[in-house]
């Protein structure tokens, strides 16, 4: 019988606020793969919204866990990170990525660091440094148009995204990963409208999924369609079924969210969404 397909997502951990790992476990499981986990930081909450949150920085855990696992022979199906708590932690993660991938391993990378034109608190340039470094190993990508910007140098560009601009995102992204699929979320081709832009370099196959838009932030929504699209796309599904599988995810998440007018800093209602999507990653994989 084959093992179960696994993936390691390497996130922080923010102990309130639903982003990170608090979303990638349990979408990972309801996708039907089991996850394995390293933090790279424990917070208090996430940094968007809240003021005065801890922080511990876990970089000297990381490579003893992946040492610990490696002495056990943990198999791994992808290697699925996201927040960093520092830019150094791109090296261990690459350390990380030669100590446990195999040839079959998938390297997803969703280089949190920014949205709507400027960096996420006590970033800069030097984390687009390393996160560019890490996107040269990825498979997939999952930045969202802010981060696309910074890491190709283009220009960021609020919405509306044309399709030569999402294009142009794509194409320079594909300069660092030449065979990635590449996600990128936030693409908003008319005002009324945003979705996910991708590109699977290897076979030149793109598609648009869009959904309307639902006035003010969403905290969190990044992560679960990452974690969505990742479980999708290493279980082995096509680019587009992937794409409106995980968009739909979000927007239901998003539709409770604002039905039960959660305070938005709390991140997306995930949860009640998650039966309707387990029944329609059944309905792929039949």
């Amino acid at each position: 019988m084959k093992d179960t397909i696994r993936i390691a997502a390497i996130h922080d951990l923010s102990g309130f606020g639903k982003c990170s790992l608090t979303v990638a476990l349990p979408i990972l499981s309801a996708s039907g793969v089991e996850c394995a986990c390293i933090p790279t930081a424990l917070l208090s909450t996430h940094t968007g919204g809240f003021t005065g949150y801890t922080f511990k920085d876990l970089s000297d855990e990381m490579l003893p866990i992946a040492r610990h696992w490696k002495k056990e022979g943990v198999r791994l199906d992808g290697i699925y990170s996201g927040y960093l708590a520092n830019p150094a932690q791109a090296e261990t993660l690459s350390e990380i990525i030669d100590l446990l991938a195999t040839a079959e391993t998938k390297i997803i990378v969703d280089p949190v660091m920014a949205d709507n034109g400027k960096y996420y608190a006590n970033f800069g340039d030097d984390m687009a440094q390393a996160f560019k470094q890490l996107c040269r190993r990825a498979q997939i990508l999952t930045p969202n148009v802010t981060e696309a910007s910074f890491l190709t140098g283009l220009p960021y560009r609020a919405a509306p995204h044309d399709e030569a601009y999402l294009r142009s995102l794509t194409d320079a992204l594909g300069e660092l990963a030449p065979d990635a699929i590449i996600a990128v979320t936030g693409a908003a081709p008319e005002k009324n409208s945003v979705g996910v832009y991708a590109v699977d370099r290897r076979t030149g196959e793109t598609c648009l999924c869009v959904r309307p838009v639902r006035e003010g932030s969403f905290h969190g929504t990044g992560d679960v369609f990452a974690s969505a699209f990742a479980s999708l796309m290493v279980r082995g599904a096509g680019l587009k079924d992937s794409c409106e599988t995980a968009i739909s995810l979000v927007c239901d998440s998003i539709d409770r969210t604002v039905a039960r007018e959660t305070p938005r800093r709390n991140g997306v209602d995930f949860e009640g969404a998650l039966p309707a999507y387990v029944e329609k990653v059944a309905e792929l994989f039949r």
